[in-house]
Formats: structure tokens, C-alpha cells, sequence
């Protein structure tokens, strides 16, 4: 018995030790973009891209508050800012973005958007695409016609 007692307690040891080490992971640890502000991870050129030095993306924002799916496909893909290349996110994108507490979208303040919720490129059915709720760190679906406070974002990979 006493043998299975020291094991389980080297066993936790090891375990504590192992979620301290830097990179470790622990559940509920906070991860760049998902709610833990990285200091200058965001800069804005003169042309308004904003690149992220986490991920390695470029983003730009819509210029509308109010997009239909099809109206922030449509205008990601022709975006020719920056020399082109652009398109709607992935949900997961989006969450990598997204900062609890930073600007009053959850949001860094770089961003500059009227709104909360942003399409994603990525559709649930023939009617419906997924996208994300800044405001709750939700994703969720929407019809295609609907634009209410739907934003449009463009990403790239960092050219």
C-alpha cells in the first residue's frame, strides 16, 4: 500500500511540476486570443491592414456595420487594399481574435468596428453560414439575408 501511495504522490508532483513549465497547458489557462491581451500584438499600416504577430494574419475591417453573408464574400474577394488576397475568416479565426475586456466589442481597440458579430467564410447549409459573437465569444449561425450588425471582415496570410 505504501509503495502505490509514494507512486501517486510522485505522480502529482510530476503533474503539478509539468502545467508550470512555460508552454505547459492547463484547463482554463488563458491563451493568446482567447481572452488574454497580448501587448503590441496588433499594428495598423497606413492603408488599414492590421496584422497580428500571433497568428500571422492580416485583417481588415468592412466599412459597413450591416452585410448580408453574400455582401461581405462579395466585397472580401474583390478587396484589392494591400495587394489583394483576401477572404471571410473561419470561425476559428475569429476566435483567435477575440479578447474578453479589450475594447467594447471584446475586441483589440486596432479593430475599430461598429459591432460584435462578424461572418465567417464558412456555411452551415444552402441557406445559413456560421459566424462569431464578439460581445458573448459565441459562434453561431445565420441566414444569408440577414445583415443586422453582421460586420465583414477580411483575412489573409501576412504577405
Amino acid at each position: 500500500m505504501a509503495a502505490w501511495y509514494r507512486l501517486g504522490l510522485i505522480s502529482l508532483i510530476f503533474l503539478g511540476l509539468w502545467g508550470c513549465v512555460p508552454g505547459g497547458s492547463i484547463p482554463g489557462q488563458a491563451v493568446a486570443g482567447q481572452g488574454q491581451t497580448v501587448a503590441g500584438r496588433f499594428t495598423k499600416a497606413d492603408d488599414g491592414v492590421i496584422t497580428d504577430r500571433v497568428t500571422g494574419l492580416d485583417w481588415y475591417v468592412g466599412p459597413n456595420p450591416d452585410n448580408t453573408w453574400r455582401q461581405a464574400q462579395a466585397w472580401a474577394e474583390h478587396l484589392t487594399v494591400g495587394g489583394g488576397g483576401w477572404r471571410l475568416p473561419t470561425v476559428k479565426e475569429l476566435q483567435a481574435i477575440y479578447q474578453k475586456g479589450a475594447g467594447p466589442s471584446n475586441l483589440d481597440p486596432v479593430f475599430q468596428v461598429q459591432g460584435a458579430w462578424a461572418w465567417s467564410g464558412e456555411l452551415n447549409n444552402a441557406w445559413s453560414a456560421w459566424g462569431f459573437a464578439f460581445y458573448n465569444g459565441l459562434e453561431g449561425w445565420h441566414h444569408l439575408d440577414y445583415a443586422n450588425g453582421r460586420l465583414a471582415l477580411a483575412v489573409r496570410s501576412h504577405k
